[in-house]
C-alpha cells in the first residue's frame, strides 16, 4: 500500500468517524426541537357537560380531541381534529403555547347562548338567512325543525370546529343530551 493510499483510509476513516458522531449529535438535536405538547385541560360547558380537551406528541404533529360528558360520565359528544384543520392550532412550538391555545379553545372561545340566537329560516328560503357569514344546518334539520328549534330557545354551546366555523349543539330539554343543529362561518 502506498503512503497516499494510506493517508486517504487513515483520513478517510476520520472523515467517517467525524460524519457519524456529528449525523448522531445532529440528530438527537432535532429530536430535541420538537418539544413534546401533550396537554389535557378541561372545564364545563351550560353548568352540566365536563368538556376536556386533549393531544398527545410532539408540539404541531398531534391530533387535538375534544370529550363532552354528562353528569352520569356519558359522552354526548366526542371529535378529533388535525392541529392544521383547527383555528388557534398551527404553528404552537411548546407545551405552555398548546396548554393556552387548549385553554381558549374551550373556554374563551365557546360560546354558551341560547337556540333563539340562531339566525331566522324564512318560508321557502334554502336555508337560514345569515348575512354575510352562512350558517349551514345539519343534514336532516330541515326548515320546519329548525324553527321550532329556535321558537323553543334551547340553551346551546358553539364551538370552534374548523379554520373558519364553529359548530353548534343545542341541549335537549326532555333528556339533556346535546344535539348538533349546524355550522356557523366567521371570517378566518
Amino acid at each position: 500500500m502506498s503512503f497516499f493510499n494510506a493517508r486517504v483510509l487513515r483520513s478517510g476513516g476520520l472523515l467517517c468517524a467525524v460524519l457519524t458522531i456529528c449525523g448522531s449529535q445532529l440528530f438527537q438535536s432535532g429530536n430535541a426541537l420538537a418539544e413534546d405538547c401533550s396537554q389535557t385541560v378541561e372545564a364545563v360547558w351550560l353548568d352540566v357537560y365536563a368538556v376536556k380537551a386533549a393531544t398527545q406528541g410532539d408540539c404541531g404533529q398531534g391530533d387535538i380531541s375534544l370529550t363532552v360528558s354528562n353528569s352520569d360520565g356519558d359522552i354526548e359528544f366526542s371529535e378529533t381534529y388535525g392541529p392544521e384543520d383547527l383555528f388557534g392550532f398551527y404553528g404552537l412550538a411548546s407545551a405552555e403555547e398548546m396548554r393556552f391555545a387548549l385553554t381558549d379553545w374551550i373556554t374563551n372561545y365557546a360560546q354558551e347562548g341560547t337556540s333563539s340566537k340562531l339566525p331566522p329560516w324564512p318560508q321557502g328560503a334554502d336555508g337560514p338567512q345569515a348575512g354575510e357569514f352562512p350558517f349551514y344546518p345539519e343534514d336532516g334539520v330541515g326548515q320546519e325543525l329548525y324553527e321550532a328549534v329556535r321558537a323553543q330557545d334551547r340553551r346551546m354551546i358553539c364551538f370552534i370546529q374548523g379554520s373558519e366555523s364553529q359548530l353548534c349543539l343545542l341541549q335537549n330539554p326532555e333528556n339533556g343530551a346535546l344535539e348538533a343543529v349546524g355550522v356557523q362561518t366567521f371570517p378566518g
